[in-house]
Parts: structure tokens; sequence; C-alpha cells
């Protein structure tokens, strides 16, 4: 596989923009609320697939360790497929939010590449293959064989999620603004990508950028995208936080900022991440990830970063 890298430049790309989303039914109120981002500064017409929805079943390798971390990491291999193995698609995590037009990563050059995907930088976590523009008619993809080559050990877990070893070539050319972790900066973050499933903000109140995400769910839920009886019907089913649908009507974004009594609704609330039982691995994270997720909780927290993290989203 070759991962070299390019000058990103643009080609003129007719819509729809397509977007395939993995998600499961727990994540269908964060993957609603992104949908409403990309389609507020879209500025051509976006179909948008939630992946879980096809209706396609994936096959669990024989090895444990080989086993899809989340129900959907293997989602993102069906793209290719679903589209008939023609034009181009988009892939998305659902524990997103876009600040920018779509079309700029719709309209990249593939080159010689199989499929786009960011450029990595030095933050301490393993490539990352969340964001991609995927060249379907290059890509044969089709999980009955990804599996079979796990089975058959001419993959492991980390060739095919972290290094994408069943493409020809990957281009690390997008910019980093476009999978920005956990991280917010104005004017250069095009998409926020909230990783820490533990302080994920339709699961917890403490994120330092909850309050953006909160802000778009509020925005979707005034222009009736996503109606208040789903919202209050994710909370019934577990999916988010109690304090959530308190806080929304209340008009509070910034979850941090909640009073005591909010944050008692939580207690007992699990989180359904916690509910996974994906066999050897950990589902979406790692000891090393959760003190890391840690320490950028307690920075975060520090005085002077809210005061900085307040000025930057006004």
């Amino acid at each position: 596989m070759d991962a070299s890298v390019h000058a990103p430049s643009v080609v003129e790309v007719e819509g729809p923009v397509r977007v395939f989303v993995a998600c499961t039914e727990a994540e269908l109120l964060p993957m609603r609320v992104l949908e409403f981002s990309i389609r507020a500064s879209a500025s051509l017409p976006v179909t948008l697939v939630a992946l879980h929805s096809q209706g396609r079943e994936i096959p669990m390798p024989a090895d444990l360790v080989n086993r899809p971390r989340t129900p959907f990491s293997f989602q993102r291999f069906l793209i290719p497929e679903l589209c008939g193995h023609a034009g181009r698609a988009i892939y998305l995590d659902a524990d997103m939010l876009v600040f920018s037009d779509i079309a700029e990563l719709w309209c990249q050059e593939f080159h010689d590449h199989d499929l786009l995907t960011v450029i990595e930088e030095d933050h301490g976590r393993r490539g990352q293959f969340s964001v991609m523009l995927l060249d379907c008619a290059a890509l044969d993809w089709r999980i009955e064989s990804i599996v079979a080559r796990l089975d058959a050990g001419e993959l492991d877990y980390g060739a095919l999620m972290y290094d994408m070893r069943v493409a020809r070539s990957v281009g690390r050319v997008l910019p980093a603004g476009w999978n920005a972790l956990e991280r917010y900066s104005p004017g250069d973050t095009r998409l926020l990508h909230y990783t820490d499933m533990n302080s994920q903000p339709w699961v917890s109140c403490a994120n330092p950028q909850g309050h953006l995400w909160v802000t778009w769910l509020r925005r979707a839920i005034a222009d009736d995208f996503i109606p208040r009886a789903s919202l209050a019907q994710m909370v019934t089913c577990g999916h988010v936080r109690p304090s959530l649908l308190v806080q929304i009507d209340e008009g509070i974004d910034d979850p941090l900022a909640l009073p005591a009594s909010m944050r008692a609704l939580d207690r007992g609330f699990v989180a359904p991440y916690k509910q996974m039982n994906t066999g050897k691995a950990r589902p979406w994270t790692t000891p090393a990830a959760a003190v890391r997720a840690l320490l950028r909780r307690l920075y975060f927290h520090t005085p002077f970063a809210r005061r900085s993290r307040r000025k930057d989203s006004m």
C-alpha cells in the first residue's frame, strides 16, 4: 500500500455529496446532529446514509483479536459495494461536528490514490481513518473477502484498521482540520471529532468542547430537524444522558455549567459503550487513551482554559 503525500488539489464534481456514517441505534442522536451541521454549510445537495440501516450482515472473524472494537467498526468497508463500485463517497464516524462546506472534501483530487484521509498529526494516537474520501470504482471491497483474509492470517486488525492495507494506495492529503480530535480552533477546525467516548457530550457533562455540540443540538431542535420527542425517546432508551433533555429545555449550552441538581439526573446512567462486549479487545479505548483523555479534561477545566475556550467560541 502506498501512503504517499501529495499537495491537495480540487476538481469540479457534481452532487449530491454521498456521505455514509457508521453508527448503531445508540448513536442516532449524534449522527443526526452531525447531519444537521453538514447541511448547514453545504453548497451542494447531500445524501446521508446511516450504514447500520442498510441491513447488510457483517461476518465476524474467528480470532477474537481481529474482531471489530465496536459494532460499527467494519461498516466502512461496505461503502463501495453499496455504491455499486462507482463514483465517490465520504465516510464519517457519528461522533463528529462539521463547521465547513463538505464540498471541500467531496471535490478533492484523488491523483492515483484509492482513498484520501487526513494528514497525520503528532497527537499521540494511531492513524485515523474516520474521515475518508473513497474512489468506489477503485475499491473492490467485499466484507466477506476482508474477513476471510483476517481468518487466513493475511491481515490483522491493526493492518486493516490503522494501516488500511485493503487499499492499493492511500493519500494522506486532507487538511488536519478535517479531523480535529477533541480540539477546536475557530477558523481552522473544519470537523471536530469527539473521540473520548467517556466524555462525549451526549453521555457526559465533562467534555471541554461539549458546549459546541449542545449548541448544534439546540439549533437542530429549534429548526425541527430533530424533534424534541426524539431526544426524549433517546433518553428513555438509555442512549443519552438524562440531564441532556433538561439542559435543552433550560437553554443551557455548556454542560460544565449545569447545576448539581441537573447532574444528579445522570446518577445511575450507563453509557451504551460500557455495555458492549466485543471479545478480547476493549471497545473504543485503551488504558493509555483513557489517561490522555483525563489529562485533556484536567487541562481544559483550569480557569484560564475555560476563559480561552469561551472567548474562542464567541
